[in-house]
């Protein structure tokens, strides 16, 4: 659970009449059906770590079903594109937009309407026979083995509401049915894509290619502790190396001036690649030594793409990954709790937002073996993840009782910032409810 900075979510819940309690009483929540059952709904205003309260009635009840819902932020809108015939779509929330036609996603916009792409998304197919050994290793010929990749009809519209719209297009890989289901929720700055399919290829390589609007000067992909930052367009003989970069959550291209760019949010480590015109993905392979059934059988690849004004630095590309790989907990409440506490009290917030590119790497309670007295002192261990110095604020329901080493160990009183890439260590101590502390910064 990382504490990121304040915005609206879509989720999805069961059906019925969802309230959220706030200090002002309970607000009614906009809801959408979904065809797979339940529905849609957006929790506004949520920062950092915290709990948020709902409670749900059945639609029928008559208890306040005709009061007037909380206001969508971000509305989805499908728009039919004049002129361009009745299989294309102009599909934005006022974040990000994206032309749907015939070739699938053939365009996206950045909030104020830039075009990202210099053609529609490319899904790729290539005969790869590995190359040393099988399994780890992409052929370094395979781009010159081209295999075909069979889309069924236009993307069908499954979902067309305010808090989310779907389509989804069917094809074939070979052997394999495809579907790739496009969703862009209410408040969500990136489009997301989930190709499932049935992989049953061998020796064959699956991946994305995205080309770019704008030529790339460098890309950026994250790293385990880091990012790491490359030229789009290879030099010298290390850089002309044909391996793969192995992204753990996102990666970007940097274009020149102010740094525009598009980035691409995943699931999962995947291996990724880019040129001065492209970011690509590798998504299947089919190796068959020395596991000849290596990724065959069911297989779901989950991304989204996100535009960056600004560069990924601005746009909060890391904390966005986050978002996409780690929903909300939703879980059910005991009986009758919460029923008489105040309403100020039904959304409490854990530990505030830490900030712009900071990272929570760990946060454990301290006891009696640490030297720390009873009344809940917790260890945090926080890491810069940004080329700048950042300070760090722990906000006003705790108070910072001294920098310590990462088993918890005082350091005396070292401030709190922390320089490029820095890893700190602080002990923390929960304020009492009701109390007032001045917060050092």
């Amino acid at each position: 659970l990382q504490p990121l900075p304040a915005q609206p979510r879509t989720v999805r819940l069961p059906a019925g009449d969802w309230w959220l309690a706030a200090a002002d009483g309970e607000r009614r929540l906009a809801g959408q059906p979904a065809p797979g059952g339940g529905q849609w709904l957006q929790i506004p205003d949520l920062e950092g770590v915290g709990v948020r309260r709902l409670r749900r009635q059945a639609t029928d009840a008559g208890s306040g079903g005709e009061a007037a819902a909380t206001p969508v932020a971000g509305a989805v809108r499908l728009e039919r594109v004049a002129g361009g015939g009745p299989d294309h779509w102009r599909l934005g929330n006022g974040l990000v937009s994206a032309l749907i036609g015939p070739a699938g996603v053939e365009q996206l916009f950045d909030g104020h309407g830039r075009p990202q792409l210099a053609g529609p998304l490319a899904w790729c197919r290539w005969r790869d026979r590995g190359e040393f050994w099988d399994a780890w290793d992409l052929a370094a010929d395979y781009r010159e083995h081209p295999l075909a990749w069979t889309w069924e009809g236009v993307p069908q519209w499954l979902e067309t509401g305010p808090l989310c719209a779907r389509f989804v297009w069917r094809g074939r890989c070979g052997e394999s049915p495809v579907r790739l289901d496009g969703r862009l929720l209410a408040g969500s700055p990136w489009l997301e894509l989930v190709l499932g399919t049935q992989w049953r290829q061998r020796h064959e390589l699956l991946r994305l290619e995205i080309p770019l609007a704008d030529p790339a000067c460098r890309w950026a992909a994250d790293t385990a502790g880091g990012v790491i930052e490359r030229p789009a367009t290879a030099r010298t003989a290390r850089e002309r190396a044909r391996w793969e970069i192995s992204a753990v959550s996102w990666m970007a291209a940097v274009g020149p001036g102010r740094g525009d760019g598009l980035a691409v949010l995943l699931d999962g480590p995947q291996g990724v690649s880019a040129t001065e015109e492209r970011l690509g993905v590798s998504l299947l392979r089919a190796p068959t030594w020395p596991d000849p059934g290596a990724d065959n059988g069911w297989q779901r690849q989950r991304l989204a793409l996100l535009p960056c004004p600004g560069g990924w630095r601005a746009a909060a590309a890391p904390q966005q990954a986050t978002r996409l790989r780690e929903p909300l907990w939703c879980r059910p409440m005991a009986p009758g709790a919460g029923a008489g506490a105040e309403a100020g009290n039904q959304a409490e917030t854990l530990f505030p937002s830490l900030g712009e590119d900071l990272q929570l790497v760990a946060l454990r309670p301290l006891g009696a073996d640490d030297g720390a007295e009873a009344g809940g002192s917790v260890l945090l261990s926080v890491q810069n993840l940004g080329p700048c110095r950042r300070c760090f604020s722990a906000g006003p329901d705790w108070n910072v009782l001294g920098s310590c080493d990462a088993l918890g160990q005082p350091q005396g009183t070292e401030p709190l910032a922390l320089g490029p890439w820095q890893l700190g260590h602080w002990r923390l101590g929960r304020v009492p409810a009701g109390s007032a502390t001045a917060q050092s910064s």
